[in-house]
C-alpha cells in the first residue's frame, strides 16, 4: 500500500484519484534547512503535489 504522506525514501505517493504519483523533484527549503520540498507528479490525472519532508537526524 503507498502512503497519503510520504517519508523522506517514498519514490511514490498514493495520488487523490487512486494512481501512483511519482517524485518529481527535490529541493531545499529557504529558512528550514532540517527539512526538503518533494514534488509529485501523477502521470493518471497530471495532478502535482509537495509536502515538506524531514531530512535524516545527525547522530
Amino acid at each position: 500500500m503507498l502512503p497519503r504522506i510520504p517519508t523522506r525514501t517514498d519514490a511514490f505517493v498514493l495520488c487523490a484519484c487512486g494512481a501512483t504519483a511519482k517524485i518529481a523533484s527535490v529541493s531545499p527549503i529557504p529558512g528550514r534547512p532540517d527539512h526538503m520540498r518533494h514534488g509529485y507528479s501523477c502521470a493518471a490525472c497530471g495532478t502535482d503535489t509537495g509536502f515538506d519532508v524531514a531530512k535524516k537526524a545527525r547522530e
